[in-house]
């Protein structure tokens, strides 16, 4: 007996329960797989873009200081105008020019740059020992002593990476302390 056109035609436009079971079960496993490869992917993208920012005004507050001749000041900030009085830069930074080198911003003291974080992600950014400020004279050299920021994933997704600012004022980035030892997330920098 042949089958007709229509019967023929008909069976081509369906798909079989157990085929569609099979094709969801790929679906899921290469959901499951590529979801968690996403998260660490934008969770690097997030830390190299603090890390550069960083960078960025290191340079930036070490070039003001030569060109003007000034102080300038790179401290944390939560909301944007003042330096918060901890180590933890995660919530933002600003830098501005010290004018009479109390390393204090006072209201006649110009704003040079506010930076704030990306707010729906989140990256940990702890100085070495508890650092709250850099502070550049007029021939651009940071006073103090070395500082080490370390960069966390909170979701321990990525390894943590570290921007190293040295006495001369240079800054480099690092897998590791500026000891070579490894870095430490959540204890102390």
């Amino acid at each position: 007996m042949q089958s007709t056109p229509a019967q023929s035609h008909c069976r081509s436009f369906g798909f079989t329960l157990l085929e569609l079971i099979v094709t969801m079960s790929i679906v899921v496993i290469l959901l499951g797989m590529g979801i968690p490869a996403f998260r660490a992917l934008t969770a690097k993208n997030l830390q190299a873009s603090e890390i550069n920012s960083f960078v960025h005004h290191f340079h930036l507050a070490r070039s003001l200081s030569i060109t003007n001749q000034t102080h300038h000041v790179l401290c944390p900030s939560r909301d944007g105008v003042s330096c918060t009085n901890s180590g933890e830069w995660g919530q933002g930074y600003i830098l501005y020019e010290d004018s009479n080198p109390n390393r204090t911003r006072d209201q006649n003291e110009q704003l040079q740059s506010v930076h704030r974080p990306n707010q729906e992600m989140a990256i940990d950014i702890a100085s070495s020992q508890h650092r709250r400020f850099v502070v550049y004279g007029g021939d651009g050299r940071p006073s103090g002593y070395n500082l080490t920021l370390t960069f966390c994933d909170p979701s321990s997704q990525i390894p943590p990476k570290a921007v190293i600012l040295s006495n001369l004022g240079r800054v480099r980035v690092s897998g590791t302390r500026w000891d070579g030892s490894a870095l430490s997330c959540g204890g102390d920098i």
